[in-house]
């Protein structure tokens, strides 16, 4: 069954949590795009905490829900700092 993963025929596929982890696959590449094409010396500290950011989404469920929710607040207030340098020492802390 593992090789229907990702095609048309994988019967998992159409529920909310694999929409969501398709759908937070596209928002990072988005996210870095928008990292790379800012990128200086010193928001770099600032532009890793936020590419890490995907690694605290884990479990399955409401407790992955959770976790994605949690960090997407965190990533608004972490990409508000790293646009307007003025509010990056607020977000660091």
């Amino acid at each position: 069954m593992k090789g229907l993963r990702g095609t048309a025929f994988d019967p998992f596929g159409r529920t909310e949590e694999r929409k969501m982890e398709r759908q937070l696959i596209e928002d990072y590449a988005g996210t870095i795009d928008t990292l790379l094409a800012n990128l200086t010396a010193d928001n770099l500290p600032l532009a890793t905490e936020i590419a890490a950011l995907p690694q605290t989404m884990r479990g399955y469920g409401h407790i992955k829900s959770k976790n994605v929710e949690q960090a997407k607040a965190k990533e608004a207030d972490l990409l508000a700092a790293f646009k307007d340098p003025a509010k990056a020492p607020q977000a660091a802390e």
